[in-house]
C-alpha cells in the first residue's frame, strides 16, 4: 500500500468545494492498514481537521493517545 498524499485530498477540497478533507483508508486481512490523511484550505481548517482526525484516531480506533 501507498500512502495517500495531502495533494490527493487537496484536489478532492478543490474539485468538490470543501473547506477540509478527512480520507481514511483501510486495507483488510492479515497484512492489513489503516492510514488516514488531512487537508485544510487555511492553517485554521488545518488545525480543526488535525483535531478531529486525532480524536478519531485515539478514541475510536485506538491508534494512538492524542492528549501526549
Amino acid at each position: 500500500m501507498k500512502r495517500i498524499p495531502i495533494a490527493a485530498a487537496k484536489r478532492i477540497a478543490q474539485d468538490y468545494g470543501y473547506d477540509q478533507v478527512m480520507i481514511y483508508a483501510r486495507k483488510v486481512g492479515d497484512d492489513g492498514v489503516e492510514h488516514m490523511t488531512t487537508y485544510g484550505v487555511s492553517k485554521a481548517h488545518c488545525a480543526a481537521i488535525g483535531k478531529a482526525a486525532a480524536f478519531l484516531q485515539s478514541k475510536i480506533m485506538g491508534w494512538f493517545d492524542a492528549s501526549r
